[in-house]
């Protein structure tokens, strides 16, 4: 019986230590399992994060785009932006290309007495002459046919520019928006006997002289005067141009005023009378129906 019991106390403990050693023998398989598969897991979460540079990608490349649209179209400026002085040299383009560029426009000037005066008491009686002689000018109407050179029909006459203007000629420049384009007007400062040869007046309008005094204005009203007695002032002379947004000159006027001063003339008209005469002329040049 004693022994009986031994063989079965040691088959109990064999039975034991087999199971302890399957136990730390299945143990690690176990526990490697648990290992490969968690490393498995943890390979395919970084495959995943590869992906998110991808997604990323996109609005760093959208955000790249932003800037290049607005280097392609960058803000320009507007003639109600610009300064004096690239104002002016829009002004200048514009209609410098009329000549260039040949359009079909008609024009209409005409020159007026708009005031006069005569210092002698008793010609008082030649006013009504003189200002009448002085009206007889009628309006004179041109046309430029598109293709054509214009360069003897628009101001200053037989130039093959319109305006040569700098900041240094120009008394002020303003812009304001009229209708889907900008009317540019130039204002010029006051001048006495300016000649065609240089300065501002000579780089823009058509206007008269001391020599124009002395070769017609005087012999119309019968007038003889030395040409150092001769004085033409001017004021308040402008300069306007429609212009559309592209650059074309939609309309074109021109204004300019003076004051002819004859001192000491001698009038004739039936009887000789000596004075001095102040006539105020007024000549408007209209530009208009541009055809391109």
């Amino acid at each position: 019986m004693k022994k009986l019991i031994s063989l079965v106390l040691s088959l109990v403990i064999v039975l034991s230590l087999s199971s302890c050693m399957k136990v730390n023998i299945t143990l690690p398989e176990k526990e490697l399992g648990v290992d490969s598969g968690a490393s498995e897991n943890t390979t395919a979460k970084p495959q995943e994060t590869v992906t998110l540079p991808e997604i990323t990608t996109s609005p760093a490349e959208n955000t790249t785009a932003a800037p290049e649209n607005t280097t392609a179209a960058p803000v320009q400026k507007t003639p109600l932006t610009m300064s004096k002085a690239e104002l002016l040299e829009w002004f200048n383009l514009s209609l410098n290309n009329v000549k260039e560029g040949m359009p079909g426009f008609k024009r209409a000037k005409q020159t007026t007495v708009a005031d006069i005066s005569l210092s002698n008491q008793l010609a008082n009686t030649l006013v009504s002459f003189v200002k009448g002689m002085l009206l007889s000018e009628e309006v004179e109407e041109k046309t430029a046919t598109k293709g054509q050179s214009c360069v003897e029909i628009m101001s200053p006459d037989g130039e093959r520019y319109v305006s040569q203007l700098s900041m240094a000629d120009v008394k002020d420049i303003s812009v304001m928006a009229q209708g889907t384009g900008y009317a540019v007007t130039v204002t010029l400062p006051d001048a006495e006997n300016p000649t065609k040869d240089e300065g501002a007046y000579a780089k823009i309008f058509n206007f008269i002289t001391v020599d124009d005094v002395m070769n017609t204005y005087a012999p119309k009203v019968g007038a003889t005067v030395a040409r150092n007695n001769v004085k033409v002032t001017y004021s308040g002379c402008t300069a306007k141009a429609v212009i559309s947004p592209d650059g074309k000159i939609e309309s074109y006027n021109t204004y300019v005023t003076c004051v002819v001063s004859l001192k000491d003339a001698t009038v004739k008209k039936g009887v000789t009378i000596n004075t001095d005469v102040d006539f105020t002329l007024v000549s408007t040049t209209d530009y208009t129906n541009f055809a391109y």
